[in-house]
C-alpha cells in the first residue's frame, strides 16, 4: 500500500484563505459588526423634569423599602402573621437572628443606595 503524503498549505500572515468560512459553508450568515455611533446619531437625554421625577421616585422607593426592611424584622408582625401561621419551621427560621439581621442589612444597603442616588445626582444635558 502506498501512502500518499498530503501537504497542508497554510496561508501566509496577512493573506486570506481561498476556502470559505465555516459559517458560509453551512449557509449561516456571519455576525454583523456594528459601526461606532457617529455624532449625528447622538440621542438627546430625557427632559430635566423627567430626570428629576425619576430621581425623586427612586429615592422615595429606596428609602421606604429600606426603612421597612430595617424595622419590620424586629416587630412581632414578622413571625406572627397569616402567611407563616401554619408553618412552624418557617416561623422559626424567620425568627432567627441571622435572618432578621440579613433583612436589616439589606434594608441598610437600600437606604444607602437611596441616599447616594440623591447626593450624587447630576442633570444630563
Amino acid at each position: 500500500m502506498d501512502h500518499e503524503a498530503k501537504l497542508l498549505k497554510f496561508p501566509a500572515q496577512g493573506t486570506e484563505s481561498q476556502h470559505p468560512a465555516p459559517e458560509q459553508e453551512h449557509g449561516i450568515e456571519p455576525p454583523v459588526q456594528l459601526a461606532p455611533a457617529s455624532a449625528s446619531s447622538h440621542t438627546h437625554p430625557p427632559p430635566i423634569w423627567m430626570q428629576r421625577f425619576f430621581l425623586v421616585s427612586t429615592v422615595i422607593f429606596c428609602l421606604w423599602i429600606g426603612l421597612v426592611l430595617c424595622v419590620l424584622p424586629w416587630l412581632p408582625a414578622w413571625t406572627e402573621n397569616a402567611l407563616v401561621r401554619d408553618y412552624s419551621k418557617l416561623r422559626w427560621v424567620l425568627g432567627t437572628g441571622f435572618v432578621r439581621g440579613l433583612a436589616t442589612g439589606l434594608g441598610l444597603l437600600d437606604l444607602w443606595i437611596g441616599i447616594s442616588e440623591a447626593v450624587h445626582y447630576r442633570d444630563r444635558r
